[in-house]
């Protein structure tokens, strides 16, 4: 293992390169040494040690090395609970090893030969985003503690609204819409009051697995690739892992890590159908078609609220619930 300090002036982030070849290995360092402190191993057992033992705070990181593939090595650092960012950087991609990496939370996937000026505004960026989803994190802690003590829950919404502004605007307008369309199914629903508001946060925070996701698919200016559908549909279960232990009520954590689930089975992450999915996702995944419906989002041209509704009935059934399609198409107007 070599260590290259940079300008010891200045606070550096720690990173860690895994790269068996020697000449990908010396490209980086030589990128990289003038703004980082670097580490360099060849091999995913030494990088384990350093892992254990050092402050490390991203990892770039091969899919072949000699020892083991580097997609173990990415699910050790997962399974590990290591607080650390990582970007593969590897000549022997595929879509579905960009999947499996993306799901187990990877910054970036790149493939060689890379762009110097890419690969540092990459780095920036996962390192602000690093802080940004740290402060996040702590946020939603700090939420969740005043949520299970009894907080107000405008306040507990105004602080959401705070959070998911941070990131991108579209998102709280998202989240903002699907709630209130969630808001007329649930006054029409025999529900306790405690699981309307759990329904009313996981609604605000539904879609809070899109932090890890990039800008640009966020913003929906451009036309999704098939590998950007993919990439995007990993987000339930990204937003699953940044809520997870936070001391909701339980539909908080069914609704991020369901929404997508529909009651045919063919939705994601896990292919759950009918009843199986639990209720609070159902609700909230109904809303969310309605606002793609009439927002536009994911189909071709945005729908009059009448046209929306009709088509809500139409998958009554297929992707939805048909008791809360047939309930929501005779409350919105």
């Amino acid at each position: 293992m070599n260590r290259e300090p940079a300008d010891a002036s200045v606070p550096q982030a720690n990173i860690l390169i895994v790269e068996d070849e020697q000449g990908p290995r010396e490209a980086l360092k030589l990128i990289l040494s003038p703004y980082f402190n670097l580490y360099t191993v060849d091999r995913a057992e030494v990088a384990e040690q350093i892992l254990a033992t050092h402050p490390i705070d991203l990892v770039t990181l091969d899919l072949k090395l000699p020892d083991q593939p580097g997609t173990d090595l990415l699910a050790k650092i997962r399974e590990n609970g290591h607080d650390v960012d990582v970007i593969i950087i590897t000549g022997y991609g595929t879509l579905q090893s960009a999947i499996d990496a993306i799901r187990h939370g990877v910054a970036a996937y790149i493939l060689k030969p890379f762009n110097v000026t890419d690969l540092l505004e990459i780095i920036k960026k996962s390192l602000e985003r690093r802080k940004r989803l740290s402060s996040l994190q702590d946020a939603l802690q700090a939420l969740g503690k005043l949520w299970a003590s009894g907080v107000d829950v405008k306040t507990a919404m105004t602080n959401i609204e705070t959070l998911l502004s941070a990131k991108h605007p579209e998102l709280i307008q998202h989240a903002s819409r699907v709630n209130f369309y969630a808001s007329l199914l649930t006054e029409h629903l025999d529900l306790p009051q405690e699981d309307r508001e759990a329904i009313h946060l996981g609604a605000y925070l539904h879609d809070i697995g899109k932090i890890g996701i990039h800008d640009r698919l966020i913003a929906g200016h451009h036309s999704l690739t098939h590998q950007d559908e993919e990439l995007m549909s990993c987000h339930p279960t990204i937003g699953a892992q940044i809520s997870s232990g936070i001391p909701f009520h339980p539909a908080v954590g069914q609704i991020i890590r369901f929404h997508h689930e529909k009651f045919d089975g063919s939705g994601f992450p896990e292919g759950l159908s009918g009843e199986a999915i639990p209720f609070p996702a159902r609700i909230v995944g109904l809303a969310n078609i309605f606002d793609n419906y009439v927002t536009g989002q994911g189909i071709p041209k945005a729908m009059p609220v009448p046209e929306a509704r009709e088509s809500i009935r139409q998958e009554a059934g297929k992707s939805l619930d048909p008791k809360l399609a047939e309930l929501f198409a005779k409350v919105v107007w």
